[in-house]
């Protein structure tokens, strides 16, 4: 029997998105998961430090492979960023988002966003809409089973 979460947590680090933001998966669970990135001098803005774009984009991706995990097809509604401090463009940042209410079509998540001192830098609410139910089908399960990380 396939282990969803782990299969989520391998498949989301094989997307092109988050090679390109150079994010990796650490940890799934049912309705939980930890995303790592490294900040990088290009997402500077104007004042030198990380635009909050970036940190918000951690926060929906974060929340969505959380919520991944409970075999669900889903698209974000909203996304709600609260920052904290200022994240260094030397900095990296991990979130963990944890479901906190599943309704028939609708799910909430909590996002917290830490530096490498372990500081909470933000914290985000996410709300998706669950447009049916996941399975295998949905993937190439040859591709993931062949392919190493």
């Amino acid at each position: 029997m396939l282990d969803w979460p782990e299969f989520i947590k391998n498949h989301f680090n094989k997307l092109p998105y988050f090679k390109f933001m150079e994010a990796t998966v650490l940890e799934t669970a049912n309705g939980y998961a930890k995303v790592t990135i490294p900040i990088k001098p290009e997402y500077s803005n104007t004042y030198g430090i990380a635009h909050g774009g970036v940190v918000t984009a951690l926060v929906d991706m974060t929340s969505g492979v959380a919520l991944r995990t409970l075999k669900q097809r889903i698209v974000t509604i909203e996304v709600t960023t609260d920052y904290l401090k200022t994240v260094a463009l030397t900095d990296t940042l991990t979130a963990e988002a944890h479901l906190i209410q599943e309704g028939r079509r609708i799910l909430h998540a909590d996002i917290e966003v830490f530096n490498q001192k372990e500081e909470l830098v933000a914290r985000g609410k996410v709300i998706y809409y669950v447009r049916g139910e996941d399975d295998e089908s949905n993937y190439d399960l040859e591709s993931f089973a062949s392919k190493s990380i």
